[in-house]
């Protein structure tokens, strides 16, 4: 064997080389995007659950939530405290929105989950009230322009019991 087959066989074995390395390389990130959207998935998911912890644990947000949302009476420190679930609510409910529009979870994920559940609370009397002034202050307007377009969208509404108190 000539030196010049030996070096034609050393350039081939080397682009193999490239061509595998490259591939492992892709195969590499392929999984490291995969566990930054979990990770992701996982973070959305306790942001909610601090949420949903809140109301499940503390009966008295609970029942602040329900009485509140129908339109109850409150007293300033509950009303503060009803405005500042409502907020804890959007801002979750926001951070499935961002995460869809960047395309870490399936597009719809928005409007079948978040928007859903923020829409239940921002159909009651107090939520309504709520997010008509919050919407403009709190909020970047593409996000306020979905959720609106979620409410237009006639999502259920558990506080109501099935009333029509929109």
């Amino acid at each position: 064997m000539s030196l010049e087959q030996l070096s034609e066989i050393a350039q081939i074995a080397g682009s193999l080389g490239v061509v595998l390395s490259l591939a492992f390389v892709g195969l590499q990130v392929r999984q490291n995007t995969a566990a930054l959207q979990r990770n992701e998935h996982n973070s959305t998911m306790a942001q909610w659950t601090v949420v949903r912890m809140a109301i499940a644990q503390h009966r008295d947000i609970a029942e602040l939530m329900t009485s509140g949302l129908r339109g109850g009476t409150l007293d300033a420190a509950d009303q503060l405290r009803l405005e500042q679930m409502l907020q804890e609510y959007a801002w979750a409910a926001f951070h499935i929105w961002d995460r869809t529009q960047r395309g870490v979870f399936p597009k719809g994920t928005f409007e079948a989950t978040a928007g859903t559940l923020l829409c239940d609370v921002l159909k009651t009397p107090r939520g309504k009230a709520w997010w008509s002034g919050a919407k403009s202050v709190g909020f970047i307007p593409e996000y306020a322009a979905d959720v609106d377009a979620v409410l237009a969208g006639g999502a259920r509404n558990p506080f109501n019991h099935g009333s029509d108190q929109d």
